[in-house]
């Protein structure tokens, strides 16, 4: 059995030959869209983080190359430690223009790429001097400088400013005509593809460079057959704008700038990535070999517990993947023929993982088990969890974990036999009252009261491993 869920592996000529999720959907609608126009565009992919964007991405930018679409990967947030974006950007370009190239004269793609670094390091120096020159002004000594001296050096900042500006927008025109240049020159003249420029992991840069991407993308790269697709989750994309822009910005209003549409990465369906997990990890060899009559039904109940908890809790890809990586690792400080009490492990697991605090408040004995369960079942999107299959089950584990002796002590059971002596009590709500007790007691003669102190020190070991 493994501990950590491994890479998926992009084949060439079958990037999603390893996908699960069945994205490969999202990629053939993805790829029609960018070779439907021959017009500049951005396409931001949205997704939150943790929901698998880098995963598709690579597996989209294979899929884009083996339909001999041009197509550069960038990694912003592997670049962010660069002082601008526009290097940057042409920098990628430059690395991989020779993979790009499909024509079998390339001499014309390296001469309009030296021509494109040329004007992007001119457009970089147009400020240089008056920088400096501002800068020296700073220094002087105005004491001894006339208001006439003044008045000429404003005068010549100005012009120069002035100058400058003139040619920064000559420099750009030119600028853009030669990545147009570039981009025509790296497909095929019989079959022309637009160059599709994925630049992943936005949202994760230093606000400012990731701001400084959009608009140099935007103002600089704006020319035809140039596509560029930004992975990000535009929530915390937003969080970036507002902490240079302050928190009254219109962040919507600010992306439309800059991004001409969205695509939705869309979510596998329930229950879908849980099931690839227990493969992947190899949780079914573990549980195939489990023979006790105790203990053969775990397999099935810790895969339907977590499908619930991560749907219940909108779990991102990236939590299920820790979530099931806790597990492992608890199952592997387990004997094979051992009860695992995979219900509240998961649950204990997924509380942990979503809401560490109210995992410690528990623990820790801060708060009661009754009042965990009312704590969850007020929670906004958790109120069906006790009233799915194994609900009954995970409550009277809870009500029970803390237990010394037989199904613990007469606060913890009262309210279920208040439920079944009352009048005014529901027959529903008296079969779950009863339920719950006689589970109890069959609790009592296997060994599972008082088990949250063994769960714990199970999950805390586990916790001690985590990359």
């Amino acid at each position: 059995m493994i501990i950590k869920n491994q890479e998926i592996v992009v084949e060439p000529s079958r990037p999603f030959l390893n996908d699960k999720l069945n994205r490969i959907e999202s990629a053939k609608v993805l790829t029609q869209f960018v070779l439907s126009t021959k017009d500049p565009m951005v396409v931001c992919l949205d997704a939150p983080w943790g929901e698998g964007k880098t995963t598709f991405l690579r597996m989209w930018e294979q899929h884009l190359k083996d339909k001999a679409v041009p197509t550069i990967y960038y990694n912003a947030w592997e670049n962010d430690f660069t002082d601008d974006a526009l290097i940057s950007i042409i920098g990628e370009i430059s690395s991989g223009i020779d993979e790009l190239s499909t024509s079998e004269d390339t001499s014309k793609t390296k001469e309009y790429l030296n021509k494109a670094k040329g004007l992007g390091v001119a457009l970089l120096k147009r400020t240089a001097p008056v920088a400096a020159k501002v800068a020296t002004a700073g220094a002087l000594d105005l004491d001894k400088i006339t208001e006439q001296a003044i008045a000429g050096f404003a005068e010549s900042i100005a012009k120069e400013e002035l100058e400058n500006y003139e040619k920064s927008k000559k420099t750009l025109s030119c600028f853009r005509s030669s990545l147009q240049d570039l981009a025509a020159s790296v497909t095929s003249s019989n079959d022309p593809k637009p160059l599709v420029f994925i630049i992943d992991e936005l949202d994760r840069c230093r606000p400012n460079f990731s701001i400084e991407l959009l608009e140099k993308v935007k103002h600089f790269f704006n020319v035809p057959n140039i596509v560029f697709i930004l992975g990000a989750d535009k929530i915390q994309l937003g969080h970036s704008i507002k902490s240079i822009y302050g928190s009254g910005i219109n962040v919507d209003g600010y992306l439309r700038r800059f991004i001409d549409f969205d695509y939705i990465l869309p979510s596998p369906e329930k229950g879908k990535f849980a099931q690839v997990l227990f493969q992947k990890f190899n949780f079914n060899n573990y549980f195939s070999s489990k023979k006790e009559e105790n203990v053969r039904n775990e397999k099935e109940q810790a895969l339907e517990i977590f499908t619930d908890l991560f749907n219940i809790y909108k779990m991102s890809l990236r939590e299920q993947e820790h979530c099931c990586s806790l597990f492992s690792l608890a199952i592997r400080t387990t004997p094979i023929s051992d009860p695992l009490h995979p219900i509240f492990l998961c649950f204990l697991i997924a509380l942990k993982v979503k809401d560490t605090d109210l995992y410690k408040r528990f623990t820790s004995e801060d708060i009661e088990p009754i009042t965990l369960i009312e704590i969850v079942k007020d929670m906004d999107g958790l109120n069906n969890l006790f009233d799915n299959r194994y609900g009954v089950l995970l409550e009277t584990y809870i009500i029970g974990c803390k237990a010394s002796c037989r199904y613990g002590p007469e606060e913890v059971t009262h309210i279920y036999h208040k439920q079944l002596k009352e009048n005014t009590t529901s027959e529903s709500v008296k079969a779950r009252a009863g339920q719950i007790l006689n589970l109890l007691e069959m609790f009592d003669s296997k060994g599972g009261l008082g088990v949250l102190g063994y769960l714990i020190n199970k999950i805390e070991i586990a916790s001690r491993f985590e990359s």
